[in-house]
């Protein structure tokens, strides 16, 4: 093995697969001295990953993502879910991490290198900013229990090999767990009724025949939104300006999925089917715009009550089926999104000032 010396007594002038090499000259002081180790041929837990093994989970994680996407499950548990946590538990078996490091550091390390994978399966497959957004908490919450599964089984149990019973009950409980919370969607008796609806009720001093008027109006979006709302692109124009049972509006979206690229065109086509002075029904005939990949919007009630002081209380309610599982991530989303374009609708389209949600009711 050829090595360059170096001037000074004890330091090291070869690394080889992290291991330092010192002259022979200088192995007692170097023992008996810390010296600083050069950077270069320090390796640091931060980058002791396998790239090999990443680009391999990358690509059969990219391969299994399309798979479910192009099947009947693209929507489910088995994505949301499954996928998450399988990755989880192969970095942290498959890959190196410094053992001798605190589990909090550890920890940030296993999410570091789940994020690269993460982005990179986005980028692999040309999923939006809106799919990355929704998916983000469920991901990070899926690969943190992985990372406290393999915690369990892998650290906990050298350390307590006295108590294997309690140890395996432990471990047992996260893949009942597991099993639990993927099974349902898969079947019609663990799948959680997807129907729903959300209403926003408020108050107007305008009469029943003025606020049916403003429906029938040009209709512009104002630029107040709810926070949540404003992650998803408004429409580019409304084809509207008729009342009458029957007509069909039409509602444009681009949505730019990387923001200023890879742009997905759709339209939105909203039936008037009822049109009374206390009811006016909308049903939703075409959707091919990026929201329904999301949930599958049914169409509007809105139902005028006059208030005995004069003004007219209005009840819009969005009908909607939920697409996405699971119920307990994506259903109160949904409700949000629908509640709070309700609440749009009706500032924007019905009453044309500002609103406030009534607080005794309907």
């Amino acid at each position: 093995m050829r090595s360059r010396a170096y001037p000074q007594v004890g330091r090291p002038f070869v690394c080889w697969n992290s291991h330092l090499v010192y002259p022979e000259s200088g192995r007692e002081m170097a023992s008996a001295i810390r010296l600083p180790i050069p950077m270069a041929c320090c390796k640091s837990p931060w980058m002791n990953i396998s790239w090999k093994i990443l680009l391999l989970v990358i690509g059969i994680a990219s391969l299994t993502i399309r798979t479910l996407l192009d099947s009947d499950f693209g929507r489910g548990t088995l994505l949301y879910i499954l996928v998450p946590f399988v990755i989880s538990l192969v970095l942290a078996f498959f890959t190196k991490s410094s053992e001798n490091s605190a589990l909090t550091y550890r920890y940030l390390n296993h999410l570091r290198i789940a994020t690269i994978i993460f982005f990179a399966t986005s980028i692999v497959l040309f999923e939006g900013f809106i799919c990355v957004l929704m998916f983000m908490p469920i991901y990070y919450f899926f690969v943190s229990l992985g990372f406290f599964f393999a915690w369990l089984t892998r650290d906990r149990s050298e350390e307590s090999k006295d108590k294997s019973l309690d140890n395996i009950f432990r471990v047992s409980v996260v893949p009942v767990l597991m099993l639990m919370l993927v099974s349902e969607g898969l079947i019609p008796n663990t799948t959680v009724e997807r129907t729903g609806s959300a209403t926003y009720v408020a108050d107007s001093p305008l009469s029943i025949t003025q606020l049916q008027s403003n429906m029938a109006k040009p209709i512009e979006f104002g630029s107040e939104r709810h926070w949540f709302l404003q992650l998803f692109p408004m429409p580019d124009a409304v084809a509207a300006g008729s009342l009458n049972s029957g007509d069909v509006h039409k509602v444009h979206f681009t949505y730019k999925r990387w923001f200023f690229t890879n742009v997905h065109k759709g339209e939105m086509h909203i039936k008037i089917a009822k049109v009374t002075p206390e009811h006016v029904r909308t049903e939703i005939t075409r959707n091919d715009s990026y929201l329904a990949n999301y949930m599958d919007i049914g169409g509007t009630d809105i139902r005028f009550t006059p208030l005995p002081g004069g003004g007219t209380r209005v009840a819009l309610t969005v009908r909607y089926e939920r697409l996405l599982d699971p119920a307990w991530y994506f259903g109160p989303m949904q409700t949000v999104a629908a509640k709070q374009s309700a609440k749009q609708f009706l500032r924007d389209i019905i009453f044309r000032h500002p609103v406030e949600e009534a607080q005794d009711g309907i």
